[in-house]
This record gives structure tokens, sequence and C-alpha cells, in this order.
């Protein structure tokens, strides 16, 4: 009798997502490739928003509120938008707690990856599709990212011209080449979504922030909450 082979589930699965990659290349993708990403209202505080084509990362003193911003980022990409993550991290993700910020559930492909090395395999062959408007991964705290890794993913997404994101706990470690780092953290005001969000490094230009930032579900983009800096 021959012994049923414990990788044929998980191989299964990695040509799945192919396919559906494979499928994706034959339509246009929402958006022009040149536009960047709001990030907020006023455009004076960053400028016109973060560029397409790159790799960006995200710290968050919890959970929910790295959701909530990777969210409202990807929700303005336009296109389909694929959301890796692996076992442990998959149950954050939950499609209808998305829609307050934007990304809908039509607009958006989950893969869950049973291993770190699948997890970034998925991401550097979903930023290399072109019919793809983001693609975000979640990264756990023992889910080590260093400069070769994260090197990859830009490279990857500028051959696609995908919106990259990492998602990243606080105390993550590693080096890295992504365009810009943030860090953001919940704040209560009020019981409504509010955060104190930092951009903690850009390339090419200098720290900014913090500041007290609310969500305008009518524009879908962040705005100075009231008294915010």
């Amino acid at each position: 009798m021959t012994a049923a082979d414990p990788l044929s589930p998980r191989n299964a699965a990695l040509a799945r997502l192919r396919d559906t990659l494979a499928g994706l290349t034959t339509r246009a993708p929402r958006g022009h490739a040149s536009t960047p990403i709001p990030v907020f209202a006023d455009n004076g505080l960053i400028g016109a928003g973060l560029a397409r084509g790159a790799l960006h990362e995200v710290y968050a003193a919890s959970p929910g509120s790295g959701v909530a911003f990777g969210s409202i980022l990807l929700a303005n990409c336009g296109g389909q938008v694929l959301w890796i993550a692996t076992e442990q991290e998959s149950n954050l993700v939950w499609p209808p707690g998305l829609l307050p910020f934007g990304l809908t559930p039509e607009n958006l492909i989950l893969a869950r990856a049973a291993r770190w090395p699948e997890a970034l395999w998925a991401m550097e062959e979903a930023l290399r599709c072109p019919a793809l408007g983001a693609a975000v991964l979640m990264a756990g705290s023992g889910q080590g990212l260093d400069l070769t890794a994260t090197r990859r993913l830009h490279l990857a997404a500028e051959a696609g011209g995908v919106f990259g994101l990492l998602l990243r706990p606080d105390g993550a470690t590693g080096d890295s080449v992504a365009r810009t780092r943030w860090h953001i953290a919940p704040l209560s005001v009020d019981g409504s979504p509010h955060w104190r969000l930092t951009l903690l490094r850009q390339r090419g230009g200098a720290p900014a922030g913090p500041w007290d930032v609310a969500f305008n579900p009518a524009t879908n983009r962040l705005h100075l909450a009231a008294g915010g800096t």
C-alpha cells in the first residue's frame, strides 16, 4: 500500500493560487499604474500618497489597528487585492470587518499559508501579477523578514507595478528596503476608530508625524482628528 504524500494538500493549494493569479492576468486592472495611493484627505501632510510598484510596511501596536489602516490603503488601490496570512495570523482577517474601511469582499482574495516560506512565495508571486491592485502579507512576531527577503519583494513589486504592503507587529526585527515604514496605534476617542499614525521612515524624505487621525468613509481617506497634531 502506497503511503499518502503529506505534501500533496500543500502543493495542491499552491497550484490553485498559481492558477488564480494566472487567470487574473487576463483581466485589465483598475486604477492607473502611475497614480499614488492616497492616505490623507489633506495632501499637504505627506504629498499625493504612496507609490505603486513598491513595498511599504506598517508596524501596528495592535492587530486591529494594522488591519484597519491596511484596509484603507488597499481599498484605494483599485482592482483585486490578495491578502496573505499564515494559519496563525489568518484569524485576524474577517472580510465583513473590512467593509467599514472600504475594502469589499468582491475585491478581496484570501490566501492562507501553512508555513512562512510559502507565505513569502505567495507574496512574491502576487507582486509580479500586474492584474492585481495590491498584495498584503501579515507577518507574525516570530516570522523573520530581512534585507534579502524584502529586496526580493520590492523588486517583484517594481516588476508587476503592484502596491505591496507588509503588516508587522510592534517589536518585529529585521532590516528592510521598504519605501516607507509606518507605525499605527489605537486611540480611545468616543468609541469610534481613531489612531495615532507616524511615518517612521521614507526613502528620500524625512520622517513625519505623529498625527491623531480618524477615517472618513465618505472620502475613503484619513483626516486629522479634532485637536490632532
